[in-house]
Formats: structure tokens, C-alpha cells, sequence
């Protein structure tokens, strides 16, 4: 009993009660028990309807007559059952003060709450005209609605004001503030501060392998969400063949229960996402794409292709993004955003209402960034950056999500950082601040880890483009930057096997080389976290779990 709440809402005809609990049933799980359902049920088969009288003027009277008989519980004793078999329940809606006594009598004062909307006599009688598309200057209309208003019961209904639990001014107050409003009265907002969100974001400069760490992690959330664009590809290992996910989150397959969301700062590739939908049977409701999203246009594509000097991917994302930024914005224009496109239209929803949903529940997010924190617009090395940034505060920011809901972050982090093939008559970008000579070539990779070369040129193409990508050593300047930027509880180590090719076999941290844990403890002291997962290999068992969390 101790978990039953019953609220019953009153209010004249008109005042907005019914909306109100198709909102809280929507919303917060009510089930709506609508007492014109019950009157109706309970009058055809015990009550004549006389030749004088409409449905309304029938109902009042048959209303009238139960009260009478009942003291008001006709009510409460019509729907005892389902109310019994339900935690949440709205009650749409009630006229009298015995009736709510009844329900109070039934199931304790405490569990049941009367909301009054008060709306002025003349916004009611506007409405009811309006509703039944009635003319204003048609006086059997206006008659009919003073006999409505003059019915002794619905005279009253005025004076329940006077002991509710709430009263809402419903008469200019749009919808969704009323259903706040009430939620917030019930104590059925989620805490703003309930930290349920794991955030997985690149420490370099992107191909950290942060897809084949995600959809590890996948199984253990129930919702997966991912920002960013279609240049850059995650891979993730199966069988048959790789899976790359440009646009939805790594885990998709994995846990294929869980929501999937593209937060409000994606920008969208409309041929990639549809053919991601379908390759990878992702059903309406289960995914929920933000209509604010950005859609990247043919002409977006072909301009940054034009002018790229520093390796893009030219996949529109910089170009859309500059779009949206500036001319898109000050002509007003909003044909780039998904809530546009048909072919969205069934996928389409609002972030911020499912993360509510979501932190109500107390359910576990997983958000994957993508690209990496050094390549982020304002942090990277300008001008060989992207059009975003790619730390945990812009991937949050996009996401919509508030740093307070952060449990976790994890930074993954290669051991041999890598950036793409420099574009001709260009280049991509140093891999230091300083311009210290650390890149190396694959000779010398394939040398000291003894993996042979032809198979690192086939790992190191781009997911994206099929480019060549270019190897550095370690920067331990840049890594500490990044754990500066990003604060990261967790460190996944990955391409534990470019160190040593022995690492392939290990399944546990104590079967890494020497080398290997020597590595790791001098990154865990340089960053001050620790490196909870490894990843010696690409398959189903590449990677070494060390979290003490889940």
C-alpha cells in the first residue's frame, strides 16, 4: 500500500483534466481510470435515458443518482480491482468531495492526492465551443452549455479547489508545464544529480579502437548513445567479417536490447545511417534519433572536398557543421535537420525527453565518442583538427547531457598513436606540440613487436577512407594533456600487441610481457588512473578486464 498513489484530478468540463492524464499515463506509467467510462458502463444497463435529455445531461443524472446511493464510492468499488493490480494510477476525473473521500477511505490519505485546474469561465466556455466546432453565436449551443454549467453538481465542482492537495492554473500554461508541474508535486522527477552515465572517449588522434571497447562494455547498459559524424568508422570484431559503425554506437549488435540514441549534436549522413538501420535490423522505438541532428547535404560534401589540405575524410561533416553554424542559422533555414526528412520520420523523438525516461528508471548509458580528444577543434593541434570537439565535455554537450550525471570515463588510448595519411600537396598534422621528430615507419614497428608488416599496413588502413595512417611513438606530454582535458577514471590500454606480439596469447594481466607491465604502470602513474581494460588483439577474447566496477 505503502507504494500506491492514486491521484484523482478535478476540475470544471474543459479545464484540461483529460490531457493532463494521457500525459502522466504517457510520461510516468499512470494508468488512466476515466470515470465517463464507468458512468457509461454502469447507465446502460441500469438506466434509461429520457427524451429530453443529451448523453451529458443523462450522465449528470445517472452521476447524481449513484452518489446518492453510494455516498460517492460508486467510483473507487467500479474500478477496485485494476486499482488494486496497479502502483500508479490517475483518475480522470472526479466531481465530488465524497467521491475523493471514498478513495481515501480505500487506500489512505497519504496515497491519494486531488490536482484541482482552475481555467476562468470565459477560456471554459471558449473551449467547449471550439471543441465540439460549435458556432459562438449559436443559441441553442449557448443554451445547451448554461444547462451544462447550471447542473448543481458541476456548480460545485469549483469549491473541491478549496482542499486540494494542488491547484494548477491550467488556463495559459502550455501542456508540458502542467505535466512538470504535477510531476514534480508527485516526486516523480528523476535527482539531477543521480550519476548513471559512462562516457568513452579517444585520447589521441582518433583509431584508438574505441568500438571494439564499446560494444566489451555494450551488454552491461541499457541505453547506448553516440555523437559526432560519419567520418570516423568504429570497428568491432565478428567472425564472418568486421562490423563498422559510422554513425550508430559500436554496441548496437552486442546488446541488442538496449535504447539507442543520436543525441542532438550528430551530424547525420542520411544514406549511411539508413543503411546502418538496416544491416544491422535496428527496429522503430528502439532507436531514437534527436530531430535536431544534423543532415550533411551532397553540396557540403563537395565543398569540403575542395578546399581539403589537411587530410579530411570529406565525408560534409565540417562543412555541415559550418552550415549550421552560420548560414543556415542566420537565414532561418531548417531543411538540414532530421525532423525534415521523411525517412527519419518514424525514428525521430527528443533526447532530453528519453535521457528523462531513462534517469527515472536509474538505467546505465553508455555515450561513445568519437575521433579522438586530440583532434578536438579548440584542444587539438589547430589547424589539424576536426569541426568539433572531441574531449568529454563537447561529447556530453552534444549528447545533451549534464557532467553531473558522469559516473565513469574512459579515455582509450593506443600505444602507438597514429594520425592519417598526410593528402598531397598537404599534411595532416605532427604528432607533437613541438615539432619533435617521433613519427615511425612500419619497418620498425614490424621489427619490435615481430608482427608481421604486411598485416599492420592492412590494420592501419582508415575505417572510413582506406587510407594509410601514419605511427608515432608514445607522446607521454600529449597523454597527460589529454588526461588533463578529459579527467578520466579509466584508462583502456589498446594495441597491447604492437608492443609485443607474445601479448596476442595473454587472457590475463599477468601473462603481458615484462615490457607490457612496465608500460602500463608508468601510464598509471602519469595519468593517476587506472588502465582497467587492455585489448592484446582483435577477436572475442582480446581483451584483459581489470574494473573493479560494472
Amino acid at each position: 500500500m505503502d507504494n500506491k498513489l492514486v491521484v484523482v484530478l478535478t476540475g470544471e468540463i474543459g479545464s484540461g483534466k483529460t490531457t493532463l492524464a494521457n500525459s502522466l499515463e504517457k510520461d510516468y506509467n499512470f494508468v488512466v481510470l476515466k470515470t465517463s467510462e464507468a458512468l457509461s458502463k454502469i447507465a446502460s444497463s441500469r438506466f434509461h435515458k429520457r427524451k429530453s435529455e443529451d448523453k451529458r445531461q443523462f450522465l449528470q443524472r445517472v452521476g447524481e443518482t449513484l452518489d446518492r446511493e453510494t455516498q460517492g464510492r460508486w467510483v473507487v468499488e467500479h474500478y477496485q480491482s485494476i486499482i488494486n493490480e496497479n502502483s500508479r494510477i490517475v483518475v480522470d476525473s472526479i466531481r465530488i468531495h465524497e467521491q475523493i473521500e471514498a478513495f481515501r477511505q480505500s487506500y489512505g490519505h497519504q496515497n491519494v492526492l486531488q490536482i484541482y485546474l482552475n481555467v476562468s469561465d470565459h477560456v471554459l466556455e471558449s473551449r467547449h465551443f471550439i471543441t465540439n466546432k460549435l458556432k459562438f453565436d449559436d443559441l441553442e449551443a449557448i443554451h445547451s452549455y448554461k444547462e451544462y454549467k447550471s447542473n448543481k453538481t458541476e456548480a460545485k465542482v469549483k469549491l473541491l479547489a478549496k482542499d486540494a492537495d494542488l491547484v494548477i492554473d491550467a488556463e495559459n500554461a502550455p501542456v508540458e508545464d502542467n505535466v512538470i508541474r504535477v510531476a514534480s508535486f508527485l516526486r516523480l522527477l528523476p535527482s539531477v544529480y543521480t550519476s548513471n552515465v559512462d562516457v568513452l572517449i579517444g585520447g589521441q588522434f582518433g583509431s584508438e579502437g574505441k568500438g571494439q571497447i564499446s560494444a566489451f562494455l555494450s551488454p552491461e547498459y541499457d541505453c547506448l548513445v553516440r555523437v559526432g559524424g560519419p567520418n570516423a568508422g568504429h570497428k568491432v570484431f565478428e567472425a564472418s567479417a568486421p562490423d563498422t559503425f559510422h554513425i550508430l554506437p559500436s554496441g548496437a549488435r552486442r546488446s541488442r536490447n538496449s535504447k539507442i540514441i543520436l543525441g542532438p549534436g550528430a551530424v547525420i549522413s542520411l544514406d549511411i545511417l539508413l543503411r546502418e538501420i538496416k544491416q544491422f535490423d535496428i527496429m522503430p522505438g528502439r532507436l531514437i534519433i534527436d530531430e535536431n541532428c544534423t543532415i550533411i547535404s551532397e553540396k557540403d560534401k563537395e565543398s569540403e572536398a575542395k578546399l581539403d589540405k589537411i587530410g579530411s575524410t570529406k565525408q560534409g561533416v565540417g562543412a555541415a557543421t559550418a552550415n549550421n553554424l552560420f548560414h543556415n542559422r542566420i537565414t532561418e533555414s531548417i531543411d538540414h535537420k532530421a525532423k525534415n526528412r521523411k525517412e527519419l520520420l518514424q525514428y525521430l523523438g527528443s533526447s532530453h525527453y528519453e535521457f528523462e525516461k531513462l534517469y527515472s528508471s536509474n538505467a546505465k548509458i553508455l555515450l561513445e565518442g568519437t575521433q579522438g580528444s586530440l583532434l578536438s577543434l579548440h584542444h587539438g593541434i589547430y589547424p589539424y583538427v576536426t569541426s568539433r570537439d572531441t574531449t568529454v565535455s563537447g561529447c556530453i554537450s552534444e549528447a545533451g547531457i549534464s557532467p553531473k550525471r558522469i559516473r565513469k570515463i574512459i579515455m582509450v588510448t593506443r600505444t602507438f598513436p597514429i594520425r592519417v595519411q598526410n593528402p598531397t600537396n598537404g599534411t595532416s598534422g605532427p604528432f607533437s606540440r613541438h615539432d619533435s621528430n617521433i613519427e615511425i615507419n612500419y619497418e620498425d614497428l614490424a621489427t619490435s613487436s615481430k608482427i608481421p608488416i604486411a598485416e599492420i599496413l592492412q590494420t592501419e588502413l582508415t575505417s572510413t577512407t582506406k587510407k594509410q595512417r601514419r605511427l608515432s611513438k608514445f607522446n607521454w606530454a600529449l597523454f597527460r594533456e589529454a588526461c588533463e582535458v578529459n579527467s578520466p577514471t579509466d584508462i583502456a590500454l589498446t594495441f597491447a600487441d604492437y608492443i609485443s606480439i607474445k601479448n596476442r596469447g595473454a587472457r590475463r594481466y599477468d601473462q603481458l610481457t615484462e615490457e607490457t607491465t612496465k608500460f602500463i604502470d608508468e601510464i598509471e602513474r602519469c595519468g593517476g588512473m587506472p588502465v582497467s581494460l587492455i585489448a592484446t588483439n582483435f577477436n572475442h577474447r582480446s581483451i584483459i578486464d581489470r574494473r573493479n566496477w560494472k
